[in-house]
């Protein structure tokens, strides 16, 4: 459905995503009209298409999908469209441009402007705006027409501009995929479709490189490093519609230009990005070469005494032993499942640097994750990011990820936590912060998902048995007395859990339909968790999700939670935003980093709020456009009304979002979902993350099937066979 209109106002646009809000003008009515535009003005003349669609709150909208602005096809509109926009150029004037040059006026106006001396009332300054004017704006609303009749949004049409300037059409025309090295976030296959549509071959060499280079994106944004070279074949075959010999070809340019690198591992053929082979490397030959540096010994049986006394513990051989594989290699990993004394194992090893004065740095990936290891140390951590001072990156370039350039750490150790969720991006940024004599201390749960970023770096470490590895096995006894730590641990095994129905910590609730575990997720919510438990329900407990939709899946479930958990009231402030309700007292979670975020603490300034940090909904002040929102119980943190697009609700988080994260309670619903996410290392996870009290609601044979189910460990990647190589070199 197309509607064509006047710009009356615009009552609300986010400059960050583009979601506007208009009022157009059609004869005497006026419509509201909602969705994604660049730049517009008052009195434009915009074509929407959309639908009609009814808001819970504010009625009958359109919601369109696409717009462009109407340029004048009339001489009639050619003189209101240069008398609305071109200022001192009334009616009358442009009257005299379109009679005296007709057909030729645009023309006449934007190649050859001498000639408009001629008409009684331009002088220099208005000429120049007219030349001005349609040379940019005209230009840019037929080029944003002309690539509409190819399916892209105005937003996609005017990035494309911007990126390429007033020769968009003629590029396009020429050589459409040439557009992908100017606009890192469009999609191969809506420049495809433009392709095909002008008619440039199948086999045409920059549509098969794109293509490939397009695939190997794909099959980086499924956590693999590389794929087997038979598979890509198949893979592009399938997508470029060409025969598996000029596929053959084009991977062979691709290489020799060093857009693509091969490598054999296990003796089969596979293929890398550049960036993601080159970063293994460096990786790798970081590695290798700290494994080979000699560090200053320490006699830690010397200092446990007094430690253990001063901190009253008695450490385990196992531990001992870890700390001192620590403390006197250059690189080490320490590993283990929950319960096995990971954290008193950090702890330790702080008190031994500090008393030998040795400088050292806590990080960790995420801002939860590093919260947590300040929580349980007492010491301060940073995020990997802010340790690096990682900043904004286009997300759409792999390869700045692999050339950014990262702050050198001074400290003499480096400890990294939760190490199982660093990426191979994120670690070569880090080999690239410190020094050839910095100890690295790594440690993480290597059972724990994936990273989400490609790579499988904490497993590739510890599998090429080249660095000094302490695997943690003994739960010790607070642990041991927790039917979470001790089924946990079965799970990660390969044991179905067992529930017991009193005097436990771990319980399971069996339902029959997705109707009767939301019915039970909202009872246990509304009353009998609290009930039972003597707990805050909002910041104690944290129900935990495979996905993010679905009737079992965060954006629902959310909508269901904040009903019951924080219902409307007279005194509470609340905002409609995309459809979605933001309320004082709502609990919400950052979902992107924002480095430029500033808050103070007991008088010190300091800035960044990450992706992952939860807080809860303080304030809400319309008259200035401001959402308040307090993290930790001290940082304050101020959103622009346009800003809304970082926060979501977090009653419930995916499973991923919760990584290095600890929850007093957790409600885990397990019914159904789709076969290759429910893994077993999604459930070990998940129940890894409550402290409490772990409730799992759903279906016993979905369980056992995670249980069962090893799909997420087979990621393809080569850090493993490049240490294993680097090390004989």
């Amino acid at each position: 459905m197309k509607i064509v209109g006047k710009v009356a106002t615009i009552i609300f646009k986010n400059e960050t995503n583009g979601w506007t809000v208009i009022l157009i003008k059609q004869k005497d009515e006026y419509i509201t009209c909602v969705g994604e535009t660049e730049e517009i003005e008052v009195d434009d003349e915009l074509e929407f298409e959309g639908e009609v669609i009814s808001h819970k709150v504010y009625g009958e909208q359109f919601k369109f999908t696409s717009y462009k602005k109407v340029l004048p096809k009339t001489t009639s509109a050619l003189i209101s469209y240069i008398a609305d926009n071109i200022v001192g150029v009334g009616k009358k004037t442009a009257r005299n441009i379109t009679e005296k040059f007709g057909e030729d006026t645009v023309n006449v106006i934007r190649f050859s402007p001498d000639k408009l001396y001629e008409v009684k009332g331009l002088n220099t300054e208005k000429i120049e705006r007219l030349n001005d004017f349609f040379n940019t704006e005209w230009e840019k609303w037929n080029t944003i027409e002309f690539l509409s009749n190819f399916g892209l949004s105005t937003v996609v049409s005017n990035r494309i501009y911007q990126a390429v300037g007033k020769d968009t059409i003629q590029v396009v025309k020429s050589n459409p995929y040439s557009l992908l090295g100017f606009v890192k976030s469009l999609d191969f296959k809506i420049v495809d479709e433009i392709g095909k549509n002008l008619g440039i071959p199948l086999s045409n060499s920059d549509r098969l490189e794109n293509g490939i280079l397009y695939a190997m994106t794909k099959i980086i944004e499924f956590g693999h490093t590389c794929v087997e070279y038979q598979n890509l074949l198949s893979y592009c075959v399938e997508l470029l519609e060409v025969d598996e010999a000029d596929i053959s070809e084009t991977i062979g340019k691709l290489i020799f230009n060093e857009k693509l690198y091969r490598d054999r591992i296990d003796g089969e053929e596979y293929i890398f990005r550049k960036s993601m082979y080159l970063a293994e490397e460096d990786i790798a030959k970081c590695i290798v070469e700290h494994t080979r540096q000699k560090c200053e010994p320490i006699n830690i049986n010397k200092m446990l005494g007094r430690i253990n006394k001063k901190n009253d513990i008695e450490l385990s051989q196992e531990q001992t032993h870890a700390i001192d594989v620590c403390l006197n290699n250059m690189i080490s990993v320490v590993t283990g499942g929950p319960g096995t004394g990971k954290t008193t194992i950090i702890k330790t090893i702080i008190d031994i640097l500090e008393d030998k004065n040795k400088t050292y740095v806590l990080c960790a990936p995420t801002g939860r994750a590093a919260k947590r290891i300040t929580q349980t140390t007492n010491k301060e951590a940073k995020t990997l990011h802010r340790l690096l001072e990682i900043n904004k990156i286009d997300d759409n370039d792999i390869d700045l990820f692999y050339e950014f350039e990262v702050k050198q750490v001074e400290d003499e150790v480096v400890i990294v936590d939760e190490a199982s969720m660093i990426d191979l991006m994120m670690m070569n940024n880090l080999v690239k912060g410190i020094k050839p004599t910095t100890q690295l201390i790594i440690v993480g749960d290597v059972n724990q998902l994936p990273s989400v970023g490609a790579g499988n770096v904490l497993k590739d470490i510890i599998a090429s048995d080249i660095v000094p590895v302490v695997e943690l096995k003994q739960i010790y006894r607070q642990s041991a007395k927790s039917d979470i730590v001790v089924n946990a641990h079965k799970v990660n095994e390969g044991i179905y859990p067992e529930f017991k129905s009193k005097d436990t910590d771990l319980f399971f609730i069996s339902t029959k339909s997705i109707e009767h575990t939301i019915n039970e997720i909202t009872s246990l919510v509304s009353f009998r968790l609290e009930n039972y438990a003597n707990m805050d329900t909002v910041r104690d407990l944290q129900i935990l999700t495979p996905v993010k939709k679905t009737e079992l899946g965060t954006i629902q479930l959310n909508e269901k939670l904040q009903e019951i958990l924080n219902p409307k009231a007279e005194f509470k402030t609340q905002i409609e935003y995309k459809g979605r309700i933001f309320r004082e007292k709502d609990k919400v979670m950052q979902i992107v980093n924002n480095y430029d975020k500033k808050y103070s603490i007991e008088g010190k300034f300091f800035e960044g709020i990450y992706n992952g940090d939860i807080g809860y909904i303080k304030a809400i002040d319309k008259a200035e456009e401001k959402l308040y929102v307090e993290f930790d119980d001290e940082r304050l943190i101020s959103y622009d009304f346009d800003e809304l697009d970082e926060l979501e609700h977090s009653y419930a988080i995916t499973i991923h979002k919760s990584q290095g994260s600890e929850f007093d309670y957790v409600i885990l619903p397990i019914f159904t979902g789709y076969k290759k996410l429910l893994t077993r290392n999604l459930l070990y996870t998940a129940m890894t993350r409550a402290k409490k009290m772990l409730i799992i609601v759903g279906n016993k044979n979905v369980i056992n099937y995670m249980v069962d189910n090893l799909d997420s460990r087979n990621r393809k990647s080569g850090l493993k066979e490049k240490l294993e190589k680097m090390v004989l070199k």
